[in-house]
């Protein structure tokens, strides 16, 4: 029997033929990430090893990792988050815009550290079972069900850094 492997080997391991894999972060940084890397502030990275989709009934297995550098941070949450997207067009005499809406609706905890004060970086381990009753992964044109893992570094109760890595929830099989 093999030992299991470190998050660092775990990251940094070749694709296996199994279906979990390194996920891309949705988050795009906007003006925040620009102002900290203008003014010497590195914006944390992070990285999810998830499946990528799943059904309704099944455990999810997620190894994670942040790189936080010089920020302060007391503790870092590990969630999967589900979204109701309302998305409304509403035309004006200037053009039509859209105007979205979102509303978390579901919150599973999968895990939580608080990192030691010298600390740079933190990673870790969990599981969630996705519940029989909620909504699967839904697009439509104005309207969706998004999944995502959230990872979000705070300073004490105060969030500094949020990244988004999105997952489809697919119904079960029957």
């Amino acid at each position: 029997m093999t030992a299991p492997m470190s998050i660092a080997e775990e990251m940094s391991a070749a694709p296996s033929p199994a279906s979990r894999r390194a996920l891309k972060q949705t988050t795009s940084g906007g003006l925040i990430a620009w102002l900290r890397r203008t003014w010497g502030r590195s914006t944390p990275r992070a990285q999810v090893i998830a499946a990528p989709a799943l059904r309704l009934g099944e455990q999810l297995d997620v190894s994670w990792r942040i790189d936080y550098g010089s920020l302060d941070v007391t503790n870092i949450s590990v969630t999967l988050v589900a979204t109701e997207v309302a998305r409304q067009r509403i035309s004006a005499r200037t053009g039509i815009s859209t105007v979205t809406e979102t509303r978390p609706f579901l919150e599973l905890p999968i895990d939580r550290k608080m990192p030691e004060q010298a600390a740079r970086a933190a990673d870790g381990r969990g599981a969630v079972v996705v519940p029989l009753s909620t909504v699967p992964s839904v697009a439509g044109t104005l309207n969706e069900i998004a999944w995502a893992i959230v990872i979000e570094a705070a300073y004490q109760a105060k969030p500094i850094w949020r990244g988004h890595f999105p997952v489809a929830v697919l119904p079960r099989l029957r």
